[in-house]
C-alpha cells in the first residue's frame, strides 16, 4: 500500500532529487499495473486521474472532461482499488475536480488523505474551458475559485498542492490565493498516438509559452516547483528540449506515458505473435 507523506515530506524528496541534478517525473496512472511499474521506472508523483481510467479504456483524454461519470468518486475509487494498493513508496496524487456541487470538499479531502493521497491536483477543470462558455461558468457560481479553494483546504490539510493553469490570467489568480507547491502549464492536448491533436503547436512555441507562464508564477512564488505538460512534449527527447529552453524542473507525462506506453507496443507484440508459424511440412489438421 502506497506511504502517506506529509507535504513537507512529500517536498523534502522533491528538493532532493532537484538538488542532486535530477529533474523530476510526474505522471499518471489508469490503473495498477501502469502504477507498479511506472514506479520500478522511477517516477517521482503518480497521478490518479479521471483521464487516466479513460485513457486505458481506448478513449481521448477530453472524454475526463465530459460529464459522463463522477469524476471524483471514479479516482477516489480507483485510487483505493486498483492504484494505492501497487504502490510502495513513491507519493501519489489525486486529481479532484474542486467545482463539485454535490459534496462537502473538506470531508471528500480528509477521506482521500485517509486512503492513502498524499498531494490534490486540481484536475478535471474548467481552466480548460475559454470563450462564452467559461464565462457563463464563471458568472453561474461554477468558476475556478472553486479549485483554488479545494487546494487551499487541501494545503491546510498538509497535503501537497498541484496547480493546473491553461492562460497567464488564471495562472497568476492561482498563484497568488492559492500558491500551490507545484505549477504546471497545460500546454495543450498531447499530440501523437490514436487520439492524439496532430494540429498543435511545435515544441519551440509549447517552450516559449510554457516560460513565459513560468516566469509569471516564479515573480510570485520564487520557491514553486515548475513542470512541463501536454502538447509537443511527447518523447524523452521532448522532455530534454523543455529542460533546456525552459527554467522547469522536469515533467508531468499523461497520454505520452500510459497510453503511448501501450498502443503501438502491444499491437507490435501482438503482430510477432501472429507471425509465427506451423513448421515446413506439418499439417495440424
Amino acid at each position: 500500500m502506497a506511504k502517506r507523506y506529509s507535504r513537507q515530506e512529500f517536498l523534502n524528496r522533491l528538493w532532493a532529487e532537484i538538488k542532486r541534478s535530477k529533474p523530476l517525473v510526474m505522471t499518471g496512472a489508469g490503473n495498477g499495473i501502469a502504477a507498479k511499474f511506472i514506479e520500478r521506472g522511477g517516477a517521482d508523483i503518480l497521478g490518479v486521474y479521471n483521464t487516466g481510467y479513460f485513457r486505458m479504456q481506448g478513449y481521448g483524454s477530453l472524454a475526463g472532461m465530459l460529464p459522463m461519470a463522477d469524476a471524483n468518486e471514479m479516482v477516489y475509487r480507483m485510487g483505493k482499488r486498483e492504484v494505492l494498493p501497487q504502490v510502495k513508496d513513491v507519493p501519489v496524487i489525486a486529481g479532484l475536480n474542486g467545482v463539485d456541487v454535490l459534496r462537502d470538499m473538506r470531508l471528500f479531502l480528509e477521506d482521500c488523505k485517509h486512503i492513502g493521497f498524499s498531494g490534490v491536483h486540481n484536475f478535471p477543470t474548467v481552466a480548460w474551458f475559454d470563450g462564452a462558455f467559461r464565462k457563463t461558468l464563471e458568472r453561474t457560481g461554477l468558476g475556478y475559485q472553486h479549485e483554488i479553494d479545494m487546494l487551499t483546504t487541501a494545503r491546510e490539510l498538509d497535503m501537497l498542492t498541484i496547480g493546473y493553469a491553461f492562460n497567464e490570467e488564471d495562472a497568476e489568480k492561482l498563484m497568488k490565493a492559492a500558491a500551490p507547491d507545484i505549477f504546471i502549464f497545460h500546454a495543450g492536448i498531447t499530440r501523437g498516438g490514436t487520439t492524439g491533436y496532430e494540429a498543435g503547436q511545435s515544441l519551440q512555441e509549447m517552450a516559449a509559452r510554457s516560460q513565459a507562464h513560468y516566469e509569471l508564477v516564479r515573480n510570485i512564488k520564487p520557491d514553486v516547483i515548475i513542470l512541463a505538460h501536454g502538447a509537443a512534449l511527447v518523447n524523452p527527447d521532448d522532455a530534454q528540449y523543455m529542460l533546456d529552453f525552459t527554467n522547469c524542473h522536469g515533467v508531468q507525462l499523461g497520454s505520452s506515458i500510459e497510453r503511448m506506453a501501450i498502443e503501438r507496443p502491444l499491437e507490435a507484440r501482438c503482430a510477432s505473435f501472429k507471425a509465427v508459424h506451423f513448421p515446413k511440412g506439418a499439417k495440424r489438421w
